[in-house]
């Protein structure tokens, strides 16, 4: 049967009482999404409320996102439904293996969750014009828990993307962090202004706050419940190695421990074309020598490759070797990644370029159609490369300019 019809029929059926717990549970879901959950539709299906678990909704929210429900729309109903599934959740709740990924996570979000009842102390003096200076010191330091968010997009959504398709449903979650970045910014904007606006700040923490503990509310009630129950052990131990190239918020770095790959490659191995020949190490030194970022997507749209140049722009984690290329982005951008490889693979495109300011440098990311010999196409590489010293060259320096 369809989870996702009218509304009337989705009151006809809870009443009727024939429905499996995930068909009972997608009717509440869909009755709350619609205003129209009442005491009544709460009461036909409380016994199926308080025994989901984690997975299920991951289940029940994969179905609304495959009926082209909109992330963002799932936001607006969200914490409602977590209100009332919370009573489960609470219950299934892990512990974490000592020292581990998920144990760091968790340790940022204690300490996340620490500096925010700081500043709710200060909050309580009801003069912000007062602690305006300090509170935007406060505010800003907070900026630092991105690299949370930035593992969880890069090293754990690709993890569980990879086991089940039914875990696309942490591009709910992504669309989250890009909420709660904006909120906090949005703080941060407020306290710089010479004028304070205080009930709009007023407004602005509040959003904020209510953001940011939702965060980490569903992060260990759903994100890291499911990470334990899906990932093994060695997974669990890649994950944190990889985290050391992003970083840790507010907390100290661990003890790095190094997995050992089970890749065998030596330098007899030998990359030979018409053009030259190179081992295996010269390869690889040539590709992270470059001066920018590669990433290669084949024509199933999966990630295959990426280099690793000094000066890295974007995040990139091993995680994402077999991501789906749309999941490396967050649900806004999708359908523009959709448009681009489809006009590369009707061969209507070869190159798409776009250009943004990215920390006070310009950075320049192109797109390029691969294709064989008989132009068949067979994926895409990214480029990405700083511009700016490019963009300010006048004259003319030549080799023997060269000191």
């Amino acid at each position: 049967m369809c989870l996702f019809c009218s509304k009337e029929m989705f009151i006809i059926e809870i009443h009727g009482g024939n429905m499996s717990k995930l068909e009972n549970l997608a009717a509440y879901i869909e009755a709350v999404a619609h205003n129209d959950a009442t005491i009544d539709t709460y009461n036909n299906v409380k016994d199926d409320i308080l025994q989901v678990d984690a997975r299920e909704l991951f289940e029940l929210f994969y179905q609304r996102l495959q009926q082209d429900e909109k992330q963002k729309d799932v936001l607006k109903y969200l914490d409602k439904l977590m209100h009332v599934f919370y009573q489960s959740l609470k219950h299934k709740m892990v512990d974490y293996p000592k020292d581990s990924f998920l144990e760091h996570m968790h340790q940022e979000n204690n300490e996340l969750a620490t500096r925010l009842e700081a500043i709710k102390d200060i909050l309580k003096e009801k003069n912000l014009l007062h602690y305006q200076e300090v509170l935007l010191d406060l505010f800003t330091q907070l900026l630092a828990f991105d690299v949370h968010y930035i593992k969880k997009e890069n090293i754990l959504f690709p993890y569980l993307e990879k086991k089940n398709e039914i875990f696309q449903g942490v591009s709910i979650m992504w669309t989250l962090h890009d909420q709660t970045r904006d909120s906090l910014k949005g703080v941060i904007n407020l306290l710089k202004a010479e004028k304070l606006d205080t009930s709009a700040l007023e407004k602005a923490i509040g959003r904020y706050f209510f953001d940011a503990y939702g965060l980490i509310q569903k992060e260990e009630a759903i994100l890291f419940v499911v990470t334990a129950q899906e990932c093994s052990i060695n997974e669990m131990e890649h994950m944190r190695e990889q985290s050391f190239e992003i970083g840790f918020a507010f907390i100290e770095e661990p003890d790095y421990r190094k997995v050992e790959s089970l890749s065998n490659k030596s330098d007899q191995w030998l990359y030979t074309t018409k053009t030259g020949t190179l081992t295996y190490n010269q390869l690889t030194l040539f590709l992270d020598t470059l001066p920018i970022d590669c990433t290669i997507v084949d024509e199933n749209d999966k990630v295959i490759y990426f280099n690793s140049p000094k000066d890295r722009f974007f995040p990139r984690s091993p995680a994402v070797i077999g991501r789906d290329v749309a999941n490396c982005h967050p649900a806004d951008s999708v359908y523009m990644v959709h448009r681009i490889i489809d006009a590369f693979r009707a061969n209507e495109k070869d190159v798409a370029s776009f250009w943004i300011d990215f920390k006070g440098r310009k950075i320049l990311i192109q797109y390029y159609a691969m294709r064989d010999e008989n132009n068949a196409y067979k994926g895409v590489i990214e480029v990405t490369q700083d511009i700016s010293d490019v963009i300010s060259i006048k004259g003319q320096k030549r080799l023997l300019d060269w000191d």
